[in-house]
């Protein structure tokens, strides 16, 4: 079996950086993806050069921060200091109740306008193209958003991590745990994120995966401070994917079942091979 362990955010916060950097360096954390519109955006990019076995993608971030385009092109995405409007505030519009209503509080086209201005600043920050893009918090529920990550990605000769994934028939846990491949609901009481066991479900789950050629594991690990509870309702619950992707148990069934790690970067080279014969 061949594995993908994501962890997206990277450089939202210092701390969450750290985090990544952490499951990284001591941990299995192999592919992640930087966001490039927050205050630690570019002290992120920085650490890219010091780890190049990890795949480094972009996170299209439409929903906390400042943007990166002129926010007169995008005035359905940002408030009047250029701050994007909140996914919370969002979630309690009527129109978000349907696709085409969402698609209206998310136009494609200044969705556009925005992610091609964030592709840009990626490599202005990075020196180089992402390996990968993905997208953030509303990328299941917003046909409009993704369909711009997609296009963006193409645009551009980048591979989207959804079509990869399911170019090459991967299996996930959330896919074998839970009833008809639907995602566990994110829990925002931060009690219930503290006792959250991401280890002990991976753990208890895992196996199944092993019927498959190719699997992922995703999360959202980091280190919590101030500016994370100011800008994101996902917080404590990152500790624990950190704990999990650093877990010697996790390490050692790696080893135990001759687990092969994967990244995109890996991907892609497959692709161009398969393409080539």
């Amino acid at each position: 079996m061949k594995l993908l362990v994501q962890g997206d955010d990277f450089g939202f916060t210092r701390a969450v950086t750290y985090g990544i950097l952490d499951a990284i360096e001591n941990g299995i954390l192999n592919c992640t993806g930087l966001f490039v519109n927050m205050p630690s955006s570019a002290w992120a990019a920085k650490q890219i050069a010091a780890h190049p076995q990890t795949c480094f993608g972009l996170d299209f971030n439409i929903t906390s921060g400042k943007c990166v385009a002129d926010p007169q092109l995008i005035p359905h995405l940002v408030d009047a200091d250029g701050e994007f409007i909140r996914s919370t505030v969002k979630y309690a519009d009527p129109l978000f109740m349907a696709d085409q209503g969402r698609d209206v509080l998310w136009p494609y086209d200044e969705v556009m306008i925005e992610l091609e201005a964030q592709f840009q600043k990626y490599i202005e920050l990075a020196g180089s193209q992402p390996e990968y893009v993905h997208t953030h918090s509303i990328g299941r529920t917003v046909p409009s958003y993704a369909k711009a990550v997609s296009d963006i990605g193409r645009v551009h000769g980048v591979c989207m991590a959804k079509e990869m994934r399911e170019h090459f028939g991967f299996a996930d846990l959330h896919k074998t745990w839970t009833p008809m491949g639907k995602r566990p609901k994110k829990v925002f009481d931060i009690e219930k994120q503290l006792n959250k066991d991401t280890l002990g479900t991976v753990i208890a789950n895992r196996d199944e995966l092993l019927q498959y050629e190719y699997a992922a594991l995703d999360g959202h690990p980091g280190y919590v401070d101030a500016e994370l509870f100011a800008n994101s309702t996902v917080s404590i619950e990152r500790l624990r994917d950190v704990e999990m992707m650093m877990s010697p148990v996790m390490k050692d069934w790696i080893k135990e079942h001759h687990v092969e790690m994967v990244t995109y970067r890996d991907l892609k080279k497959r692709m161009a091979m398969n393409q080539s014969e």
